[in-house]
């Protein structure tokens, strides 16, 4: 199967959330190939996953209350407040069988990236665990304050975490793995692809942005923008 790669894109978390948005609505709407890209928060941003509905949610998280000068945006995938900047995320859009493949369950489909992003990670020597049971972890707001099972562990702490959406048959996945020191943005994102070829038995091509997609996740944004929840009002 022959996913497309769009170009790493750096921009603030509101364009792409947005983008991620669009590419699973698109694929949903229409026959399309799958899409995998890598993108960089220009700035720091803190997002939310969808169960935070109102303002007033966001004072569950202690990372937002300690950081109120970094905006928040909203992400359509689940899971808690995960802080950006210095991390690299991937976002994957596909459609899957919920019967059978690597992506057919929530479950199956976080274990078996989190072993692509695992066979990354050993490229720089390091040599990352997967938490076990989920019964057996804190649970809270904050994603990497708070593992879920088959997150990844580095000497005690969690380096990768993801949330994810489905709809009709599509799957988008985001992703978010703490840089390591021995290992760069690009570097890391090469490895990254090759890990998950090989787990998920894909071949990647590279592709272009339509733009019309790009601007319409400029607007997206921008009307997005004008409402987000300011953290400095969080008590």
């Amino acid at each position: 199967m022959f996913w497309q790669l769009l170009p790493t894109i750096s921009a603030p978390m509101p364009f792409q959330m947005a983008l991620d948005e669009l590419l699973f609505e698109r694929l949903i709407r229409e026959p399309h190939q799958p899409v995998l890209r890598f993108y960089i928060a220009s700035d720091p941003w803190i997002s939310a996953g969808y169960s935070f509905r109102r303002p007033d949610d966001l004072a569950r998280s202690s990372l937002v209350r300690e950081n109120p000068g970094i905006p928040v945006c909203r992400r359509v995938t689940g899971g808690g407040c995960v802080l950006h900047g210095p991390d690299l995320i991937f976002a994957l859009v596909a459609r899957y069988d919920p019967d059978n493949g690597p992506l057919s369950s929530v479950r199956t489909s976080y274990r078996k990236l989190h072993e692509g992003v695992k066979i990354a990670l050993r490229k720089f020597d390091l040599d990352p665990d997967f938490y076990t049971s989920q019964k057996t972890l804190l649970q809270g707001t904050d994603c990497f304050r708070f593992p879920v099972a088959s997150d990844l562990s580095w000497k005690g702490r969690k380096i990768a975490g993801g949330a994810q959406k489905r709809s009709r048959g599509v799957l988008l996945h985001q992703e978010s793995i703490q840089i390591p020191n021995c290992a760069g943005r690009e570097a890391l994102s090469e490895a990254v692809l090759k890990g998950l070829e090989s787990v998920l038995g894909i071949t990647v091509r590279t592709a272009d942005f339509d733009p019309e997609l790009f601007f319409q996740a400029e607007r997206k944004a921008a009307l997005q923008s004008a409402d987000l929840w300011k953290n400095s009002e969080v008590t």
